[in-house]
């Protein structure tokens, strides 16, 4: 057995590149006409919430959108970064804020799907505390190794060394609960590797220690990865895609390599307290629809390798409901927890 985890196959079909999102939100119907009424206080900045350190991909993403709704929005749209506890602050302040539209959450399978079987208990509820606004996007990971720590050129051959030395590797991640936390949980079990798990608030402490040689290997967002791999200070071995990056020709699949059940995109979502009015949500999800298919903000994804991708809100709905089940059957299987 596979760690049982074939559904994750079908996570492909929702997450389909180079088309248009639909919203994703809790109520199917939503409002086709522009908003006037909005609820939101005038003149108030909005602040998107991003439960990682600055400089990681969840942190460029939402700086591009911040930047394209400020532009649209007539008002201020600016980032606070709130990290740690694997989105848990962030997700709590949220979801805790004022619900008139000034504080948006920034999150992905994390917060929404991967934190509860991790931690058991949570000081919100990612089914009943938010209301989803939009989809800013998806990219692969990267898994990326520091050649001193790992002299090896194949994802076969990393798996072989590792396992002739239990418990003297470690890997990093975004945090307890990221997606390449669980992912990589989900390859270590599979391989049959023993090896040290450290968390990290974000993607830039990580890849630090990561080229100091503190950690061996990690899976990383490819807006972060691939410099890294271009310029030679880290060597990739697998991608987290169904094909081969055109940026990264030479790089297999983790499916190629003998892990399918890891052909799993990440993607990010705008959030609001799910106590926002009608209006105010429609009018936010009307915004950000504008913001991200404006050519700056396309601009700004092509460079990070990111997607815009496209799916109405049943499909939304479905992917939630699908992704909750799929890694609460990884954390189990793995038994990975935030203990």
């Amino acid at each position: 057995m596979s760690v049982g985890l074939s559904e994750l196959k079908a996570m492909k079909y929702f997450l389909t590149r180079r088309r248009f999102l639909g919203t994703l939100a809790p109520f199917i119907a939503t409002n086709s006409f522009a908003q006037t009424d909005n609820s939101i206080p005038s003149g108030k900045t909005i602040s998107l919430i991003v439960p990682f350190a600055a400089g990681g991909p969840t942190d460029l993403m939402a700086r591009a959108l911040a930047n394209a709704l400020s532009e649209r929005m007539s008002r201020q749209v600016i980032v606070e970064n709130k990290p740690g506890a694997g989105g848990n602050i962030a997700a709590s302040f949220v979801a805790n804020a004022p619900a008139d539209g000034s504080h948006l959450l920034v999150a992905g399978q994390a917060i929404m799907a991967i934190n509860k079987p991790l931690y058991g208990k949570l000081n919100y509820d990612p089914e009943k505390d938010f209301s989803w606004i939009g989809l800013l996007g998806s990219l692969p990971n990267v898994l990326v190794i520091n050649a001193s720590t790992l002299p090896v050129k194949s994802l076969a051959e990393m798996v072989n060394f590792i396992k002739q030395r239990p418990n003297a590797i470690a890997y990093g991640s975004n945090g307890i609960g990221s997606l390449a936390h669980l992912c990589t949980e989900v390859l270590n079990k599979s391989a049959g590797l023993s090896v040290t798990h450290i968390p990290y608030q974000g993607v830039a402490p990580q890849i630090s220690d990561l080229l100091s040689g503190r950690i061996g290997y990690s899976l990383v967002a490819a807006s972060s990865a691939l410099p890294l791999v271009q310029s030679g200070k880290l060597t990739a071995l697998a991608v987290s895609s169904k094909i081969r990056m055109n940026s990264l020709p030479g790089v297999p699949t983790l499916l190629e390599s003998g892990f399918p059940m890891l052909d799993v995109p990440v993607w990010f979502g705008l959030l609001a307290p799910s106590q926002i009015s009608l209006n105010a949500l429609s009018y936010l999800r009307s915004e950000m629809q504008q913001a991200v298919t404006s050519p700056k903000y396309i601009v700004e994804l092509e460079k990070q390798n990111a997607q815009i991708t496209s799916m109405n809100a049943e499909q939304a709905q479905l992917m939630l409901s699908r992704e909750r089940k799929i890694w609460a059957e990884a954390a189990s299987h793995t038994n990975a927890s935030a203990s």
